[in-house]
């Protein structure tokens, strides 16, 4: 083979890779497009705000940042030391008011990595005893595998409509003694009773430590709507920051504990390194708008979704009635029953511009899938009650077959939302428009 000819396929070759990235690009601006125009009801995701989203577009995302106390010789990395101080006097602090004065720790890089931190933190010795809530009963589905998987032992105890039944825990917490009782509830339509629970173990395990995983209603507690774990005597709280909390996917971690702090801290330096700096400043300017919008944004949260329940019921959906006022948060279960495929209604809804999620786990089904719709991101982009009874109006369409129809609605809308709980665009001094 002629040098001229391996010149040849390999210009042929970089031809064929321009237009493969070419198109992958094309691809992502067209459902990066896509993505703005969508009514999104996924429980656990929600929408960046434009300011939220400006770290994640420069070169902070490369950098470390480890330098905490801004001091001139702990410069070990520098690409953050032009931004470092919004982490660390206008993120944290801001965090820290927001759920009333706790010390904070923004370096779990997500909801699963703060549940790692805390077992790892609070979960005592390979052997020891830590409890949780029970799959079935709306848990987390991973947490007794990491129970385990860390050398500790998993229990686990049930609850109905936020209440851990408690003869059930007074036997665990006397048998076990655990060190610690990991409240991970992510399906509920109820606020969990942290109060009663912990009324519970420091009656009978009083050296049992609680942590409260909020993950799901984290913006509920921080905006006021639900009571904050630490207030009610929790030792920990936390989560991910991209759900009911409008930010990126991240974690953090919560106590009002000095000495839990500082274990919490010295276990993360073992068990994170890079804390994902960019994501970082991104939860740091969503807490700053959180502060401005929060308690009008949780309040609407929690009366969109009981406006979904109640219209969906009107027009004969099966919606699960987990409260007196359908629901107590951002979720909404309903059941398609054996008329409509849930899978194939959830297709339906996303040619027409609605993304739903459907899930085969949550409590009281038996497996059968059903929807668990979210009010979350559809409130913070400016939704009131008016457009969730649009948005019923969709789900009907669609029941009924006539998606172009639905689509045209959401259109509409979307296009009718009320003021969104963030600084718009042009708000923000004419950057980055």
């Amino acid at each position: 083979m002629t040098g001229s000819t391996i010149q040849g396929q390999q210009a042929a070759s970089v031809a064929d890779g321009h237009r493969l990235l070419d198109g992958i690009a094309a691809r992502l601006r067209a459902e990066g497009d896509v993505s703005r125009q969508v009514v999104n009801l996924v429980p656990s995701e929600n929408r960046l705000s434009p300011l939220a989203s400006l770290p994640l577009r420069y070169d902070f995302y490369n950098r470390y940042f480890f330098n905490a106390r801004l001091a001139e010789e702990e410069w070990n990395f520098r690409g953050g030391q032009g931004v470092g101080d919004v982490e660390v006097t206008v993120g944290i602090p801001t965090l820290a008011r927001l759920a009333g004065g706790a010390l904070v720790n923004v370096r779990p890089v997500s909801g699963m990595s703060a549940m790692f931190l805390v077992l790892m933190t609070c979960g005592g010795e390979p052997g020891d005893t830590v409890v949780s809530i029970d799959p079935a009963a709306g848990g987390h589905y991973a947490t007794t595998s990491v129970i385990r998987r860390l050398g500790r032992r998993p229990v686990t105890v049930g609850q109905c409509g936020g209440t851990v039944d408690d003869e059930r825990l007074r036997a665990v917490l006397r048998e076990h003694r655990p060190a610690l009782v990991y409240l991970d509830l992510q399906n509920s339509l109820a606020e969990i009773d942290v109060a009663g629970i912990v009324r519970t173990v420091r009656e009978v395990s009083p050296h049992t430590r609680v942590h409260a995983d909020v993950s799901h209603t984290l913006g509920l507690v921080l905006g006021g709507v639900h009571r904050n774990p630490l207030d009610v005597g929790a030792d920990t709280m936390g989560g991910s920051t991209h759900k009911t909390f409008p930010g990126p996917q991240k974690g953090v971690l919560f106590t009002r504990d000095p000495e839990l702090a500082d274990l919490i801290a010295r276990t993360q330096f073992e068990t994170i390194s890079s804390h994902h700096f960019a994501e970082t400043l991104s939860l740091c300017l969503a807490a700053a708008e959180f502060e401005l919008f929060g308690a009008g944004y949780a309040a609407q949260v929690v009366e969109n979704a009981r406006v979904l329940g109640a219209e969906l019921l009107t027009v004969g959906f099966e919606v699960v009635v987990g409260t007196d006022d359908i629901t107590d948060c951002h979720q909404v279960w309903v059941d398609t029953g054996p008329e409509l495929d849930p899978m194939r209604f959830a297709a339906g809804l996303a040619s027409a511009g609605v993304r739903v999620n459907v899930i085969p786990d949550l409590p009281g089904f038996d497996g059968r899938p059903a929807l668990r719709l979210g009010s979350a991101e559809l409130t913070f982009e400016g939704a009131r009650a008016e457009s969730m009874s649009e948005l019923v109006q969709v789900f009907d369409l669609v029941r009924r077959g006539r998606v172009d129809e639905a689509g045209a609605r959401r259109v509409a809308l979307r296009e009718n939302l009320g003021e969104p709980y963030f600084l718009r665009r042009e708000q923000l001094d004419g950057h980055e428009r």
